[in-house]
């Protein structure tokens, strides 16, 4: 079995297993063109579930044109920069995504919609 096959199958097998696997933790370069990515790019959505000890919030995403990513619910790091104290369940948000220093995407700035 090749190992992009391989790699495939455990990605699919441990999605299945685990949908809270993050899609911001996985590799997406084949989600977007060849051409380099923006420092960060900027969207709105809902909150769905928010875990501040672990610095995570599950958010409802409209498309990321500048990603090249599609609209889906998934878990996002959160920046240390950012409040989560106020942020609840049900919140309408506008945010931006960025990269940490390990190339991981992540929301470094997040705030209310009004």
């Amino acid at each position: 079995m090749s190992r992009k096959i391989a790699r495939t199958a455990l990605l699919v097998a441990a999605a299945s297993v685990s949908p809270a696997i993050s899609w911001a933790q996985m590799d997406h370069s084949g989600h977007a063109t060849q051409t380099a990515q923006p420092q960060a790019a900027g969207t709105t959505g809902k909150v769905n579930a928010v875990d501040p000890a672990k610095r995570v919030v599950n958010l409802s995403h409209g498309p990321i044109a500048a990603l090249g990513w599609p609209a889906m619910t998934m878990d996002f790091a959160v920046a240390s920069s950012v409040d989560l104290k106020a942020l609840r369940p049900g919140a309408e948000v506008a945010f931006t995504v960025g990269k940490d220093a390990a190339g991981m995407y992540r929301i470094e700035t997040l705030t209310p919609r009004k």
